[in-house]
């Protein structure tokens, strides 16, 4: 039995008519009708990726769309062709549309599934709504581009549980104090200019109040 490779890593037997089937929608879609031209090159280009995998070839459903593209651009009809490729694309947006990611991106938006997690947000405002879908994403990316496969299967199986996950793929690190004392006495510097140290009580509490501001912007949770 011949096997192609699908999207997530596993192997399913090589259905040629699966194929055939998607190249006559986007016939019936243009032309209303699969006349004997559009038959055969139905099947010769179904018979060629065949071919393909019975050479030993491992080709994946990627693969296979690629060389169905391909072998319609290389007949006449490439209204034919653009029909199959808007087809292939609409099939790829509600493949992606319901992945675990977007359905939780779309509850944060939606604000179909409320939990407070932070009593300083409100997620059913619009800014909370928007903050916490932004979270989903980053949590994903950093668990599978940014943690090690240990840490990322630790969190997962609730192993080790990962503090401020959403904010992991930053780099950032949560709840840290500022020296006040260090930074009014001696001056800092805010990357876009050096701030010299305080000469007054008074300009000493405008400049809390700027690296209370520089760190918000740096940092999250309390300080």
């Amino acid at each position: 039995m011949l096997y192609i490779t699908k999207r997530d890593g596993r192997k399913e037997p090589f259905n040629k008519r699966k194929i055939e089937r998607a190249m006559e929608k986007a016939y019936l879609q243009v032309d209303g009708e699969i006349d004997e031209y559009a038959e055969e090159k139905i099947h010769n280009i179904a018979n060629f990726i065949e071919h393909k995998v019975e050479g030993g070839e491992d080709l994946g459903v990627e693969d296979i769309q690629d060389l169905v593209e391909n072998g319609l651009m290389n007949t006449r009809d490439k209204d034919v062709a653009r029909a199959y490729i808007i087809y292939r694309n609409d099939r790829t947006r509600k493949r992606q549309s319901n992945t675990a990611l977007m359905k939780s991106v779309k509850e944060k938006i939606t604000a179909s599934n409320v939990q407070n997690q932070n009593a300083n947000v409100d997620e059913r405002s619009f800014g909370g709504r928007k903050g916490e879908a932004s979270n989903e994403v980053i949590k994903q990316i950093a668990l599978d581009e940014i943690m090690s496969e240990m840490a990322r299967e630790n969190h997962l199986n609730n192993m080790i549980y990962t503090h401020d996950l959403d904010s992991y793929a930053l780099g950032m690190h949560n709840c840290l104090t500022l020296p006040l004392d260090d930074l009014l006495a001696n001056g800092f510097n805010t990357r876009q200019t050096d701030i010299r140290p305080a000469g007054s009580i008074n300009t000493a509490f405008q400049l809390v109040a700027v690296l209370f501001q520089i760190q918000s912007l740096q940092q999250f949770g309390r300080i």
